[in-house]
């Protein structure tokens, strides 16, 4: 009872045993410095390649852009797959990647994050999966060690179906949108709509010379023992637009943590 209500542990993808507590006297961080990067979209549509499509920016984006994904990407068969229960490595790459250049120096993200992004989709409603990764200078993820065990766990997880965007007003913060659930708000055919997602509190300093990437799914990713979160009634045979830049400021909202 003698020690600050707040104990964290300060991941630094060296692995657990190199891992070091630091104390706090609340949450959110006071001394939090809140960063917005700026999503820039530079693929029409998915890349075959793999290669990222887009950026993560400082600076607002002022020209407008969109990158187009399959809601239902094919199996190794070449057919739409409408399993809800799928193995990871059964489906190809789905949906869209954008990262940050290299950092010029090491960075603590400690805390909760949101994705600010607009959406449109072919279909009534989408499934939008958010996932914060640590990629190393040579191209490939930091992974850590999940509570349950798993040994190939990104930073940070966060997820909402658009028909869900609505936010309750009184009880949304800056750093925590809370979303009302008394209704759906179906999606017209390519209508663009304003998504809050409550992406999970998390710690972790990416080092000089690491990316931060964000994924855009529209299923688990990275992380995922099985794809569970699939119902395929609208996401089978359509297709998912992010918009970014101009009138469609979509933002990743870190807490960055300056040294005590």
């Amino acid at each position: 009872m003698d020690e600050p209500p707040v104990k964290l542990q300060i991941r630094t993808g060296a692995g657990l045993k190199d891992y070091k507590f630091r104390f706090e006297s609340e949450w959110p961080i006071a001394r939090t410095k809140w960063t917005k990067v700026y999503l820039k979209l530079n693929a029409v549509e998915q890349n075959r390649d793999g290669k990222p499509e887009g950026d993560l920016l400082p600076e607002p984006v002022p020209t407008e852009s969109s990158t187009t994904y399959l809601a239902s990407p094919p199996n190794h068969a070449g057919t739409a797959s409408s399993a809800p229960a799928v193995s990871a490595g059964s489906l190809g790459r789905t949906g869209i990647s954008l990262q940050t250049a290299p950092l010029a120096e090491d960075t603590e993200v400690t805390g909760p994050m949101v994705l600010v992004v607009w959406v449109s989709s072919t279909s009534e409603d989408a499934d939008l999966f958010a996932t914060i990764r640590n990629i190393g200078p040579d191209g490939k993820d930091i992974w850590e060690a999940g509570q349950q065990g798993w040994d190939e766990v990104p930073v940070a997880k966060g997820w909402l179906r658009a028909s869900h965007r609505k936010l309750d007003p009184e009880r949304s913060l800056t750093y925590r949108p809370y979303h009302a659930h008394d209704e759906r708000r179906w999606l017209e055919p390519d209508e663009v709509v304003e998504c809050h997602l409550e992406i999970w509190p998390s710690c972790m300093v990416f080092r000089k010379g690491h990316r931060i990437q964000l994924d855009i799914q529209p299923r688990d990713g990275v992380g995922s023992s099985v794809y569970r979160h699939y119902p395929p009634d609208y996401n089978i045979g359509a297709k998912n637009t992010i918009h970014a830049g101009g009138k469609y400021e979509s933002y990743l909202l870190l807490p960055v943590i300056p040294p005590k």
